[in-house]
């Protein structure tokens, strides 16, 4: 894409000097449209509250069109408010228009930091899309899982806190279940059954590292801190809650509530591996165990669901993005023009 020309424009005055002020924000949204229907864009961000927006003209190779993008820097409540009115626009279609968001550190602008830094919530679009890029399972994805429940099992056999969470914090667990949780609440079945696959796959690789260990180890199993069914929905309820919430803002430290789902979630599949080995016990314990990782597993789920849904974010939005995805996966088995415009025809004179 070759940039040409910017304006900028704000709440006030309407188009400002050419170029940008070099502020940066908390998230930066890029709306790729026709030329002609930019002002809608602009008018749409003016509307929810961000003070200015930036267009400049592109050229787009492929289907070989000029187009102008629409970026806009501003803080994630706005962000969310400007994406959520372009999804509920009655012109906006997604063969036509493209969006990507970014986030960004800090800023110097006219704006001070209270205004510019609230943390929540994110658009449904972002934690959609985040979730999914933590769902796909990869020779990575079975590596980290393996790895940790290798490290998390050896752990449980010393007892070892610090061997423990050090694999907690590379076990995936967590963003599984939150996946079937969004996918449930937006009612993206692909989503949840991406989610679904994910932590199977975890509960399976959990199974085989506490196995591997206990065939290699032999020692005595230290590790007695499994907590009852009522204590287990408890800290689960928390936990999903928390989680919930950390996907849906920018603050706080999520991989500290990733390590607290992750033990959670896996010392009864890596304590079970272990037993597979070293013998299974009697009827009663083993019940409870698995029911106490049933509850574990569901409760995260539907509390994670709930949170979603009072978080504000709107289950049309994703719901949308599907179908247009759809429409735009039918009409791509239309062969593409092939007709060559040249970058340079018509190229509109540069401002001075």
């Amino acid at each position: 894409m070759l940039s040409e020309q910017a304006d900028c424009y704000n709440s006030i005055n309407g188009p400002r000097a050419r170029g940008r002020s070099g502020t940066g924000q908390m998230h930066e949204v890029r709306v790729s449209a026709p030329e002609e229907n930019t002002q809608q864009i602009v008018d749409l961000a003016l509307h929810v509250g961000i003070p200015q927006a930036t267009v400049y003209e592109v050229f787009v190779h492929g289907p070989n069109q000029r187009k102008r993008v629409v970026s806009v820097e501003t803080s994630t409540p706005r962000a969310k408010a400007f994406i959520d009115a372009l999804f509920a626009a009655d012109w906006f279609d997604s063969k036509r228009y493209s969006i990507t968001m970014r986030e960004l550190r800090a800023i110097f602008s006219h704006q001070s930091a209270r205004e510019l830094t609230p943390p929540m919530f994110e658009p449904a679009l972002e934690v959609l899309q985040d979730l999914w890029q933590l769902n796909h399972i990869t020779p990575g994805y079975v590596a980290r899982a393996a790895g940790a429940a290798v490290l998390m099992a050896y752990g449980m056999f010393q007892n070892s806190a610090s061997a423990i969470v050090v694999a907690a914090l590379f076990l995936p667990f967590l963003s599984q279940a939150l996946a079937i949780g969004f996918g449930c609440w937006a009612r993206d079945r692909a989503l949840a059954l991406q989610g679904g696959k994910a932590l199977l796959l975890s509960t399976i690789v959990s199974i085989a590292g506490g196995a591997l260990v206990a065939a290699l180890y032999r020692g005595p199993f230290l590790y007695d801190h499994f907590e009852g069914p009522l204590a287990a929905f408890a800290i689960s309820s928390i936990i999903g809650v928390a989680a919930g919430l950390s996907t849906a803002d920018d603050a706080g430290r999520r991989y500290m509530i990733g390590v607290a789902a992750a033990v959670q979630y896996a010392e009864i599949p890596i304590w079970l591996g272990t037993r597979i080995v070293l013998g299974i016990p009697g009827g009663s314990l083993l019940i409870q165990r698995l029911g106490t990782f049933a509850i574990n597993v569901v409760t995260m789920i539907v509390v994670a669901a709930i949170v979603y849904a009072l978080a504000g974010m709107r289950r049309g939005e994703v719901k949308r993005l599907e179908t247009a995805a759809m429409r735009s996966n039918t009409n791509a088995t239309a062969a593409p023009s092939r007709d060559i415009v040249d970058p340079g025809a018509k190229r509109p004179a540069q401002r001075t």
